[in-house]
């Protein structure tokens, strides 16, 4: 439990120290005036003038949601100030509208005349218009052109000022949900990589890899919804990442419930992952093949996003009930269950908001960033667990393959290693050698001093035996005094030497411990001298050699007796 709370705070703190490094970067002192130009516009419809006139509140005021080909024209009575800016600008935010800017009458800019009649997608978005030097002193006018119908044509943050200072304070007003949105994108392509690279080999990240796609689609809706790809995007583009991005949530959030309790029956769970996801794929076909634009499916995808959220309430209700103590489904239930909350209400809030620019709604600027946040912290922190639970088996698993194939008492590897090691030598045509050494007298030793006294001239015969062919070949215990070693070597001589070696060790021993009589028989053979050319054959040869050595070292012993 404290690691887990060390790690939580651990990348809390690191998150908020990121983003308070960004908000930082992003501050800045406007060099030159903003002028806000909002108010007290002239609006014509239909031959009709609304006078005073609020921009963000344009269909309001006048009424109607409007409909394609009908034309807006707007007119500042007031003469534009002078804003004392090097490179004068002037933005505003548009929902499907073309335009045409005057100045005095004068045309300046315009865009998308053509949509209303070829029918091309204009989208959401800011329109960046460049003034012209002399622009002080003159009146200012827009003509606007549905594109689209039910469209609410409100012309939103409508300023001027100088190109530099707009672009840093459009950023700035929209500094959260813009870090957050590059924070989810970045973060969920880095960890839907790791999570990819654990799904060679485990099964068990099936969660993280949807959790890291819900990360990157929150993301990209964030940053086409608070209009952070203005100055890289056209309207249209982002507009359709936006959406389709939104559009695209709801399936991969069935998926992530049905992935966290695939112990209960799913059926109904998938059916409608698999709707919502045809529906959105059809959404995003509509559009592409210009039948009908995206934006126009929001409220069926509203009604969708709703039913999942339902789903999700019930998932919540029968894990409460069934005090489920799964840690995954617990942490990421929650912080999904957070998500869609904030996303739902802003559901409900967009279908009536007056205005068009988020910027001014309280649950988009703040809280949906904070639940995105709170989401990653809660996939951090699955991921911890899921770690800590994959540590645990892989040592668990080391520890089982450690009694499975070494030697407890020698830490040699034993005799099921070296059945491995000489079936890989069956598959091979090169040359080997095998080394059939058995200790001398460790059933007297165990019979007259004990078998603590046996334990330890085994141990010490063994670490003399690793010690003498370490890096010739490898050593293994394959029975109580009988021990192998395999070398790909074929050099008589050296392994001659090596035995030469080991025999002056335990003369050695015998000198330190002259209680016990530390001796060893031992034959070598290569595959080249076997008959048969396998690994048994050679090993047979070796093991009859390691006899008739032992047969000479106990006649030599039973002489010694005699005299």
């Amino acid at each position: 439990m404290r690691k887990t709370v060390t790690f939580i705070g651990i990348s809390t703190l690191f998150i908020v120290l990121l983003f308070s490094a960004f908000f930082t970067l992003l501050r800045f002192e406007k060099q030159y005036p903003l002028y806000s130009l909002e108010k007290g516009w002239v609006a014509t419809y239909r031959n009709q003038q609304y006078l005073n006139t609020e921009l963000g509140a344009l269909s309001d005021q006048i009424g109607v949601s409007f409909s394609r080909g009908d034309k807006i024209t707007l007119t500042l009575p007031k003469l534009l100030k002078s804003c004392e800016a090097p490179f004068p600008y002037l933005i505003f935010k548009t929902e499907c509208c073309s335009y045409e800017v005057f100045l005095d009458g004068k045309l300046i800019a315009y865009e998308g005349l053509d949509a209303v009649a070829n029918g091309s997608y204009i989208g959401n978005g800011y329109n960046i218009v460049p003034l012209e030097p002399d622009y002080a002193g003159k009146k200012l006018s827009i003509n606007l052109y549905v594109t689209e119908n039910n469209t609410k044509a409100n012309v939103v943050n409508m300023m001027m000022g100088d190109f530099d200072d707009l672009y840093r304070n459009l950023m700035y007003t929209a500094t959260f949900p813009l870090i957050t949105g590059i924070f989810l994108i970045v973060f969920g392509h880095i960890f839907l990589l790791i999570s990819l690279v654990f799904y060679m080999r485990s099964s068990d990240v099936f969660n993280q890899i949807v959790c890291s796609i819900i990360g990157i689609l929150l993301g990209l809706w964030l940053l086409t919804e608070f209009d952070c790809f203005t100055f890289l995007l056209d309207k249209s583009t982002a507009t359709f990442i936006g959406y389709s991005a939104l559009y695209l949530l709801v399936p991969t959030i069935y998926s992530l419930i049905y992935s966290l309790h695939k112990r209960y029956d799913g059926l109904v769970l998938s059916i409608m992952g698999y709707g919502s996801l045809a529906f959105s794929f059809l959404f995003i076909a509509l559009h592409l093949t210009d039948k009908v634009h995206i934006h126009h499916f929001i409220i069926p995808y509203y009604l969708l996003a709703l039913i999942s959220f339902l789903f999700l309430v019930v998932y919540d209700f029968i894990d409460f009930k069934s005090k489920s103590k799964n840690p995954t489904t617990q942490i990421l239930m929650f912080g999904l269950t957070l998500l869609s909350i904030s996303l739902i209400l802003t559901a409900l809030t967009d279908v009536t908001r007056p205005n068009l620019d988020c910027r001014d709604n309280i649950l988009m600027i703040n809280v949906i960033p904070a639940t995105a946040m709170f989401f990653v912290i809660t996939q951090l922190l699955n991921h911890f667990v899921f770690m800590t639970r994959i540590y645990a088996q892989r040592k668990e698993y080391a520890s089982l393959a450690q009694i499975a194939f070494e030697d407890a008492l020698t830490q040699l590897p034993n005799r099921a290693c070296s059945d491995k090691r000489l079936a890989d030598l069956d598959e091979s045509d090169s040359d080997f050698c095998i080394v059939s050494l058995d200790l001398n007298g460790l059933k007297e030793v165990n019979d007259n001093d004990g078998h603590p006294a046996g334990d330890k001239l085994l141990k010490s015969f063994s670490s003399a035996l690793s010690s003498t062919f370490k890096g010739f070949g490898e050593c293994f215990r394959i029975g109580g005094d009988e021990f192998m070693v395999i070398s790909d070597s074929i050099d008589k001589d050296k392994v001659v030497s090596l035995l030469d070696l080991l025999d002056k060790k335990l003369l050695d021993l015998d000198k330190e411990d002259p209680g016990i009589n530390h001796s060893v028989s031992h034959g070598f053979a290569f595959k080249s001298e076997a008959e048969d050319k396998d690994t048994h054959a050679v090993f047979m040869l070796a093991d009859q050699r390691m006899y008739n050595n032992k047969k000479t070292y106990y006649a030599r012993k039973n002489i010694s007796k005699t005299k």
